[in-house]
């Protein structure tokens, strides 16, 4: 049996602000395991968690972080970087990743045979996307095929590529969407919203053309790989309606 789990010890560090180039202390969490860290959770998604304001200047800065998420009930394991070095991907393909707890041989082989649905993310925009999604029980491979959908529309509409965009919220009955616009910094940020109905037609019309989310390709199931699946390739972006 695995061990029971202590209460998760914040590890503080100094973050130079961005914006005014002031330094100020903030409590980082290397480890959000469900469902003991629940409080980290909704302060992820609520962004009181990655996401400080910065005391001196008031500015919303993003952090770069490393984090690891862990829902052994849905079992779902997300890893937040901020380096792209493939090893990552490899440890979560093998279960040979260290953490502060000791886990049983049993939850290492689960691993390994990729019973866990396993996600490497570079932001905390992602990282909080992916949270999100579960919290909904949306597929991020689905989310991801709309979000390429959206930004073909974006930059038909404003005349410059989409540097990222991420799912902002779900509240109500509205998909809310945030895309960063431009090549290059300052960017320019762009919310665009639409109904949840179109999440359930993409579902219907590409789920059954994808593998079992908990298989090794879709580790790093991003904008890239989107594009790469070639699914939305010669489909007409318009049929995800927009809403004002």
């Amino acid at each position: 049996m695995t061990k029971p789990y202590d209460f998760q010890k914040p590890v503080t560090k100094a973050v130079e602000c961005p914006f005014c180039g002031k330094t100020f202390d903030y409590s980082l969490y290397p480890e959000i395991v469900i469902p003991r860290d629940r409080k980290l959770k909704k302060k992820v998604l609520n962004k009181s968690l990655f996401f400080p304001r910065c005391p001196h200047c008031k500015e919303e800065i993003k952090l770069k972080a490393v984090c690891m998420y862990r829902d052994d009930s849905k079992r779902e394991w997300f890893v937040l970087t901020d380096s792209k070095d493939k090893k990552v991907s490899e440890m979560l393909k093998t279960g040979n990743i260290k953490f502060d707890e000791v886990f049983s041989e049993d939850n290492i082989v689960d691993l390994v045979k990729g019973f866990y649905t396993r996600r490497v993310v570079f932001d905390v925009d992602s990282f909080r996307e992916k949270i999100l999604l579960s919290d909904c029980n949306y597929d991020d491979r689905i989310i991801e095929l709309m979000k390429l959908s959206l930004s073909t529309i974006l930059e038909e509409d404003i005349g410059q590529p989409v540097y990222r965009i991420f799912l902002e919220e779900t509240s109500g009955n509205q998909l809310v969407f945030t895309a960063i616009m431009g090549s290059s910094a300052p960017f320019e940020y762009v919310n665009i919203k639409t109904i949840p109905s179109v999440y359930f037609d993409y579902k219907d019309k590409y789920l059954g053309k994808l593998g079992d989310p908990n298989m090794d390709e879709y580790i790093l199931t991003d904008q890239q790989w989107a594009k790469k699946s070639d699914l939305l390739k010669d489909e007409d972006a318009g049929g995800i309606i927009p809403v004002d």
